[in-house]
């Protein structure tokens, strides 16, 4: 897809795999027996795919607002065509 610098940082996305791997097998171990593990199992890649998705979007918007930060904009110019005609 042109895009082959990506694989730039795959080192780096290995890395944080094998820290939440980590974390899975942590949460499994905590079951009290082998149906409560294999609950976990099932529990933690269901909901954790999901929450590592939504993770993953907070921390690229938090990421980006940081790295690209607003201009700042005077107060007037920052009020939207809705608040000017509302009045």
């Amino acid at each position: 897809m042109g895009h082959g610098d990506h694989l730039d940082f795959l080192d780096e996305f290995a890395a944080a795999a094998e820290r939440i791997a980590g974390c899975d097998l942590t949460f499994v171990a905590r079951g009290k027996d082998p149906e409560d593990m294999v609950e976990r199992v099932v529990v933690g890649t269901v909901l954790g795919d999901a929450m590592l998705a939504a993770l993953r979007r907070l921390a690229q918007g938090d990421s980006s607002a940081r790295r690209y930060p607003r201009p700042s904009v005077p107060e007037e110019a920052a009020e939207s065509s809705c608040d000017k005609n509302s009045g």
